[in-house]
């Protein structure tokens, strides 16, 4: 009867314990391995017989009356309600219980001849869930089994997805959830095209679909999908985005969609929502997160004499405020539930993300004493930002728009951090030639940006930099027309068209532009 760890529920309960391996989804059963565990602890007695003994808890069943809320319940994830051994008696005492209380329950079963030969002789009210797992082919027709018993509302589990499925008729089903198998390095991998397939299945049927996650990180497409992080929402041990978007539609609990604000004309996923204020996960984790032992600090403080420093928003053009600044203390405050918490409305010019994050960047100069290193350190946040306005830029010049002037990537950062542009360049050597140990001396402050550099300016050249270094010998492109310039783009030979006034100008291209663009002077 615990809190769920399980994506789609609120809440576990098991009148009956132990299990018999029927299938080719059972191979590595989680309930097993937590029995295992569990049966030698005292105060889990309902296990002491370990999972190959099949059991009905009488001392369970008043269990969902103690519940003062209401919960989407999962019955038995430690079992099979519909295990050959179960009596009818003993399933409709359960089902009387369900009978008897306001929460949604969930029932699975991976035996549809039993769930057959009972469904007749039970009470299926509609706050019973009923669905069948369908992780591989033969567990299909279990399918249309479960369109036939009683239940108002019937579900599939496609988890695991250990092998391509025939498309599926969905006739008579409510609800899908689809996922990886997870656990040790056994677990077998799950193939992105059989995810799609059941998705189309359910968005060409009208059947509300749910992704639990990819199994094991290793089996998931993008090693850089948010939801690997534990502070994502959606955060799952294998990752849970599919093709960008997170497909989380859960009927049998309210207000279970995914929740997105619009930023810019763009939309993003709400991370969280308290007091008022939402965050996205792009601006969340854009800063270092802080060490556990200073969130430790943190929240104890705030647990003992509030919160002093107000949440930063920016009122987005719909009104809703996206929290800027203060996400680590908006994250301990939604953990105390702490309520009327100080915020400040920050009334900044912002035409787009970047803006934002430069300017929270800049916000954290202001807040913290830093290093020249750990300065350079924070602006490089800003690189991938940087880098995008510089290309834009470009590209206006390749359609004919007067640009003023070109973005230097390393003058840029070294504004935004406040120190000379020689530090950024020696920063970027360093960070490209020097062994880790100066590296970790260099990060750590016990050794300084000058000295470091020192240990690797004179190095050989055939030691291969991890940062292309600009101002490397390169080729200008030069275009004798306009029109010659948009032919090559439109043939892909340039990325762009840069125009400039005369050819003195062209020493202050980087490398990387010079070799991108095609460049036109105007004298």
């Amino acid at each position: 009867m615990a809190d769920s760890n399980i994506e789609w529920t609120n809440k576990t309960w098991n009148p009956t314990t132990g299990c018999t391996k029927i299938s080719k989804e059972c191979d590595f059963c989680y309930a097993e391995v937590m029995t295992k565990r569990m049966m030698h602890m005292p105060n889990q007695p309902r296990y002491k017989l370990g999972f190959d003994v099949f059991a009905e808890h009488e001392d369970a069943l008043g269990d969902p009356f103690k519940w003062k809320k209401e919960r989407t319940v999962f019955v038995n994830s430690m079992s099979d309600l519909f295990h050959k051994d179960v009596t009818l008696e003993f399933l409709q005492k359960i089902f009387k219980v369900m009978n008897e209380t306001k929460h949604t329950y969930q029932v699975l079963t991976k035996r549809h001849h039993e769930l057959t030969k009972y469904s007749p002789f039970l009470n299926w009210t509609d706050n019973i869930w009923m669905g069948v797992s369908v992780g591989h082919v033969a567990g299909v027709r279990r399918i249309e089994e479960l369109v036939k018993c009683g239940a108002k509302y019937k579900f599939l589990s496609v988890e695991p997805l250990v092998e391509e499925l025939p498309d599926l008729n969905l006739e008579g089903i409510n609800w899908l959830v689809a996922g990886g198998e997870s656990g040790d390095n056994r677990a077998r991998p799950i193939e992105k095209e059989w995810v799609l397939k059941v998705k189309n299945n359910c968005e060409q049927q009208g059947v509300p679909f749910f992704f639990k996650q990819w199994g094991m990180p290793k089996h998931n497409p993008n090693p850089n999908d948010p939801s690997l992080n534990k502070g994502h929402r959606y955060y799952a041990k294998g990752g849970c985005q599919l093709d960008g978007m997170f497909y989380q539609a859960n009927p049998t609990i309210k207000n279970a969609s995914v929740p997105i604000m619009t930023i810019f004309d763009e939309d993003y996923f709400i991370m969280d929502e308290y007091e008022g204020l939402n965050s996205i996960w792009e601006l969340k984790s854009y800063l270092p997160l802080m060490e556990k032992l200073l969130y430790s600090q943190l929240e104890d403080n705030i647990r003992k004499n509030g919160l002093n420093d107000p949440i930063l928003y920016f009122k987005t053009k719909d009104g809703q405020k996206l929290v800027i600044e203060g996400h680590t203390r908006l994250n301990a405050c939604i953990k105390l539930k702490k309520k009327n918490i100080p915020t400040k409305e920050v009334k900044e010019d912002f035409k787009s993300l970047d803006d934002i994050k430069f300017w929270m960047v800049k916000h954290q100069f202001h807040r913290r004493n830093l290093t020249s290193v750990e300065k350079i350190q924070l602006a490089y946040l800003s690189k991938e930002s940087i880098e995008k306005m510089a290309k834009d830029n470009l590209s206006k010049a390749g359609k004919n728009i007067k640009v003023d002037s070109t973005i230097d990537t390393n003058t840029e950062i070294a504004k935004l951090a406040g120190v000379g542009r020689a530090s950024v360049v020696r920063y970027n050597a360093v960070q490209s030639k020097a062994s880790k140990a100066i590296i970790k001396k260099l990060s750590t402050g016990e050794i300084s940006i000058s000295s470091a550099y020192s240990s690797v300016k004179n190095l050989p050249e055939n030691i291969k930099p991890k940062v292309k270094i600009e101002k490397m010998i390169a080729q200008p492109k030069i275009i004798i027309s306009i029109e010659d310039g948009k032919k090559q783009v439109d043939e892909g030979v340039i990325d762009g068209l840069l125009i400039l006034k005369n050819e003195s100008q062209i020493k202050s291209l980087t490398n990387n532009q010079i070799n991108k663009f095609g460049i036109y002077l105007l004298k």
